[in-house]
C-alpha cells in the first residue's frame, strides 16, 4: 500500500471561482479576483461540496488499496 495519500484542495471564491485570497491577521479572506471579502469559515462552507467529493476520492482510493494488498497476502497462502 502506498504510504503518502497527501492532498490538497484548491478553495474556490463562490462568487467568481477564483482560487487565490489575500489573507491577513483577521478572520477574513479576499478574492484577488472578484475581491469578496468572505470570513476563513464562510470560504470553508462554501468549499464544503469540494472537500467532500475529495474525501470520497480519497476513501474509494484506500479501500482500493487495501483490497490489492490483501489480495497479495492472501494469494502467497496457496
Amino acid at each position: 500500500m502506498k504510504d503518502n495519500y497527501d492532498r490538497s484542495i484548491s478553495l474556490q471564491c463562490p462568487t467568481c471561482g477564483g482560487t487565490d485570497f489575500e489573507q491577513n491577521d483577521t478572520e477574513q479572506v479576499k478574492c484577488y479576483r472578484c475581491e469578496r471579502v468572505l470570513t476563513k469559515a464562510e470560504l470553508r462552507e462554501a468549499n464544503n461540496g469540494l472537500v467532500e467529493a475529495e474525501v470520497e476520492d480519497l476513501k474509494a482510493e484506500l479501500l482500493k488499496d487495501v483490497r490489492d494488498d490483501f489480495k497479495k497476502m492472501f494469494s502467497k497462502w496457496k
